[in-house]
């Protein structure tokens, strides 16, 4: 039996049809949001169980994911979806992309802290 027959079978057995449809749906509209890279690929992965018609592949699990991330960070993905990306390598990538924006923020606020402190050298009104 593989994993995919074993999870469907659990989840017929202990989930009813109409939460898991419920799911689903939660699933079909989820997006990035608020939500951090890692807090988002954890929420798709649990509500991704429930969506197994939506996304029967690999490919389209990624294509999935990878539209419900932050626009910015999805015109970075386009290459990965295109080449075929696992699903695993493209959310690995995808925390890095944030890992570097989150540090070039922060070096900018830092550079414009120090651009701004000090004394005003301006003209006396």
């Amino acid at each position: 039996m593989t994993w995919d027959q074993f999870t469907r079978i659990f989840l017929d057995r202990y989930i009813p049809p109409s939460q898991r449809e419920e799911l689903r749906v939660q699933f079909d509209q989820l997006q990035q949001g608020e939500l951090s890279v890692t807090e988002y690929e954890e929420r798709f992965s649990k509500l991704s169980r429930h969506a197994l018609m939506i996304i029967p592949t690999d490919i389209k699990k990624v294509w999935r994911f990878v539209a419900g991330l932050h626009t910015g960070i999805q015109a970075t993905m386009a290459r990965e979806v295109e080449m075929r990306t696992s699903y695993e390598l493209v959310v690995e990538i995808t925390q890095r992309i944030k890992g570097v924006r989150q540090g070039s923020q922060e070096q900018a606020t830092r550079d414009k802290r120090f651009r701004y402190s000090g004394e005003f050298r301006g003209a006396p009104a």
